[in-house]
């Protein structure tokens, strides 16, 4: 069971995420409050395994609330708003959801949740922003990202981080999957154990990636499918695509997978 605290300056919404959380039985709200200092309040005496947090209230936003809230706790931001995704993810927050918020793009949510309250220490849960810098690439041999071109698998590309002023260099054929963040994505890198954001649309990987082994599945995902090591249909709402074991296993929702199971049953 997740315990949750909704937090919300605006009782429609937090009736809106209440209701749509009632479609998870996983899934138990502990309670709803309308601003920080209520929630904070909340914290003395309770330890949610979650917030859906708003970040523009009125007097404290959701972002000062964070030094209130336990290790222990995942954080979903809920917001209007896009530009502050990279403060949150610099902030270790779990999710990312833009009102109004998708019941697909939930789901999603959810199954990745569940999947961190099951293994609360792997450290992969954690999204990072270092440099992943190739061995044995030289300056000669990095090109940015082209914007029509097609690269190929060989290629080592420089790509901006979120949140900085540097760039990531990384080979295309390392790349596992690539998951959409409005103006940003997480891209999953083969020997990384972590997930890295980038500045860059899931258009703009679309557009460059070698389309006979990179497949959009669905709004949010890009899959090289080569990389696949098995999948497991675990049920309709859920399903698990791993790749090697340093790779964090991606979760797909219901559609996403039912888009996979489609474009591998048409390479079959």
């Amino acid at each position: 069971m997740l315990n949750a605290l909704i937090v919300d300056d605006e009782p429609l919404a937090r009736e809106l995420m209440n209701s749509l959380l009632a479609r998870f039985p996983e899934v138990m709200v502990q309670g709803m409050v309308g601003s920080s200092s209520e929630a904070r309040l909340f914290l003395e005496t309770q330890t949610p395994d979650v917030i859906f947090l708003d970040i523009e209230m009125p007097k404290e936003s959701g972002l000062e609330l964070l030094k209130s809230v336990s290790g222990r706790t995942k954080i979903v931001f809920t917001t209007a708003w896009t530009k502050y995704a990279v403060q949150a993810f610099e902030l270790a927050a779990l999710d990312y959801l833009v009102k109004p918020v998708d019941p697909e793009r939930l789901t999603e949510t959810i199954l990745r949740l569940r999947k961190q309250h099951a293994t609360p220490s792997n450290p992969s849960n954690r999204v990072h922003d270092d440099s992943v810098v190739c061995d044995g690439l030289h300056s000669d041999s990095i090109v940015p990202i082209p914007s029509l071109s097609t690269l190929s698998l060989e290629d080592s590309i420089s790509v901006p981080l979120a949140g900085k002023k540097t760039s990531s260099i990384l080979k295309v054929g390392a790349i596992c999957w690539v998951e959409s963040l409005r103006n940003y994505t997480k891209v999953a890198i083969d020997g990384s154990p972590s997930v890295t954001l980038f500045r860059r649309r899931l258009s703009d990987w679309e557009q460059v990636l070698p389309r006979d082994q990179f497949h959009r599945v669905g709004r949010s995902y890009i899959i090289q499918l080569p990389m696949i090591e098995r999948i497991e249909w675990s049920s309709r709402y859920e399903t698990r695509v791993f790749f090697s074991e340093s790779v964090e296993t991606l979760v797909l929702g219901r559609l996403p997978a039912a888009r996979l199971k489609k474009i591998l049953g048409a390479d079959l």
